[in-house]
């Protein structure tokens, strides 16, 4: 990797800026696709100081005016994912361009105690490149690139449904287990044996690896779940002390200061990649075992190392196509009162909105509830400004948390003016695998009929930190890849639909601009529902087999009225999904 050097040199007072400047950026400068500038600073270790008491970021002016703020980080020798190095002169910034055209760049670095956690303008020692001024082009995107590099960046615009800057909206199907990804043998510093063995087959040449052959495991992985149809995936960025125990970014599980640059480079290629291959990643920030982690150690009520540790996550994956950032997996539930001690509600509000400035765009930040059977933190949470949205975790058995709970805070969130994106993230399984029959009623269509934006997969019992062959979870994939296919190649606008009241106990209603109709029958029946003025088309959709199909015999009805919707082309007794669309909207 060539590092990038400023040279300026002082003569009789005068300054002669950029004698010999090349310039920072590396490779390609194409909207939607990740821009890396490189700079040389003073030869540094992963040393507390080092992460602590500099300050790197750089304020990019896009060719409409409109600027953001990006954190940058320490990076070794700048090829450390390879080298394992773990000391150098190289820092470093991604940018995530939106639009094409010229933009601009001016870079701050400064040296100050504890500066890197400094909010506003902080006060510091001008070092090395810091006032860096220059110019870049970025060309128009490239919408045949892979995955979600030719749609851009994953937003939160205000709906209950995130939007990629190419218009397009998301519907996430997600693996929720297990949660335990990156405590993978093959990453540096990792104490662990999981190598995801039966996944290496699913490694294809050309394929990304690092330190020339590790990393066929993980990646399999993920070619893997998008053969499924899978484009989410949720894991734990931090386990100290937790269900997992081994997965954190410092050199080890109490040296929360010292950042494991070598790691963090490896981690990075892997999300990299999964951005290349269309599948979001959820960051998992904490779990209910070391919610308290952070302040346990150094008390109050927001440590320094929690919010450095936000900061560093933020400057080296906050430029990411497409990501959910999760404050912590079930939050508030004490079970004991060190570092699992109860996050509060004033907590869990100081650390998103923390986490909010350190990000140059707006993203899904969401926190998950626990136990299953109670989502009280929601509660304060309801119109905060930080949080987007919620990752729920109910009861797969149950019916209330599959589709009551969802549709409250779906309908709480929207009317504060602030509508949230609800995931069910969690359909918390007793048994090792959940019955498909009641999981596809009342976990996976019970969440899209209540208007969520997607679900995931999740198995209990010790499974979600055990398992490390996914395709014990294929037969849940084929359904929830039947869902997506549903909402999202029917041509029907998913994103504005909306729950209706529906009297029929058996059933669920969806609708949009009183000319789409998704009717969602539990237990199979005749369906029936007053449809407005107009001629509908009737299709019926096999939730079990992802098959479209007509009733021969009912293909279209007239509104106006309570219409009945006819019985189902084959197994009546089975649940069914009905799409009534009026004809003119075809």
């Amino acid at each position: 990797m060539r590092l990038i050097s400023f040279i300026c040199f002082s003569l009789m007072g005068l300054i002669l800026f950029a004698c010999s400047q090349q310039s920072p950026v590396k490779g390609d400068s194409v909207a939607y696709q990740k821009m890396t500038f490189s700079w040389n600073g003073p030869e540094l270790t992963e040393d507390k100081a080092t992460f602590l008491n500099y300050k790197m970021e750089v304020h990019f002016t896009d060719p409409d005016g409109e600027t953001i703020v990006v954190p940058g980080y320490f990076a070794a020798d700048g090829d450390a994912g390879e080298s394992g190095a773990d000391s150098g002169t190289v820092w470093r910034v991604h940018l995530l361009p939106l639009k094409p055209g010229e933009w601009s760049y001016r870079v701050s670095f400064l040296e100050g105690e504890n500066i890197a956690i400094a909010t506003g303008n902080a006060k510091g020692s001008s070092l090395a490149f810091d006032g860096e001024q220059g110019t870049f082009t970025v060309t128009p995107a490239d919408t045949s690139q892979a995955g979600f590099l030719g749609k851009g960046k994953l937003q939160y615009e205000g709906e209950h449904f995130l939007q990629f800057t190419n218009g397009e909206y998301f519907f996430k199907m997600g693996a929720n287990a297990p949660e335990v990804l990156l405590q993978y043998k093959d990453f540096d510093g990792t104490d662990s044996e999981r190598t995801y063995q039966k996944h290496i087959a699913d490694w294809e040449e050309g394929d990304l690896l690092w330190h020339k052959d590790k990393g066929k495991g993980i990646v399999g992985v993920v070619n893997y779940l998008k053969k499924q149809g899978i484009n989410s995936h949720y894991f734990l960025l931090m386990s100290a002390y937790g269900d997992g125990k081994t997965a954190f970014p410092w050199v080890g599980q109490d040296d929360y200061y010292q950042y494991d640059v070598s790691k963090l480079d490896q981690w990075q290629g892997l999300f990299d990649y999964m951005m290349q291959e269309g599948m979001m990643v959820q960051f998992v920030l904490s779990e209910q075992e070391n919610q308290s982690y952070f302040e346990f150690k150094e008390g109050g009520d927001f440590a320094n190392s929690r919010k450095l540790f936000y900061r560093e996550l933020a400057a080296r994956f906050g430029y990411l196509n497409a990501v959910t950032w999760n404050i912590g997996e079930e939050n508030g539930w004490q079970k004991d009162e060190g570092y699992g001690k109860s996050i509060t509600s004033q907590q869990r509000k100081q650390f998103a909105a923390y986490l909010k400035d350190l990000l140059p765009y707006n993203e899904l930040i969401v926190v998950h509830n626990g136990p299953s059977n109670t989502d009280a933190i929601f509660e304060d949470l309801v119109g905060d400004p930080s949080y987007t949205g919620i990752s729920f975790q109910g009861n797969y058995q149950d019916v209330t948390h599959g589709y009551d709970r969802l549709l409250h805070w779906r309908k709480a969130s929207a009317a504060t003016g602030h509508p949230w994106v609800v995931s069910y993230d969690e359909p918390y399984t007793g048994p090792e695998y959940p019955e498909l029959d009641v999981w596809r009623k009342h976990s996976l269509w019970a969440s899209l009929m209540a208007g969520a934006a997607g679900t995931e997969v999740y198995i209990g019992k010790g499974e979600d930190l055990r398992i490390q062959d996914y395709r014990k979870y294929q037969a849940y994939y084929e359904l929830m890849n039947h869902a997506k296919n549903f909402f999202t190649k029917s041509e029907i606008p998913f994103q504005e639909l909306a729950p209706q009241k529906n009297e029929t106990a058996n059933a669920w209603l969806l609708a949009a601009n009183d000319e789409v109709f998704v009717y969602y029958l539990r237990d199979g029946g005749e369906g029936e529902l007053k449809l407005p003025e107009g001629l509908f088309e009737i299709h019926w959709f096999n939730p079990r087999t992802g098959v479209r199909s007509q009733n021969e015999a009912l293909k279209q009805v007239s509104g106006g009225q309570n219409t009945a919707l006819g019985k189902a082309p084959e197994e009546i007794d089975l649940d069914w999904v009905i799409l009534v669309e009026k004809v003119n909207n075809k």
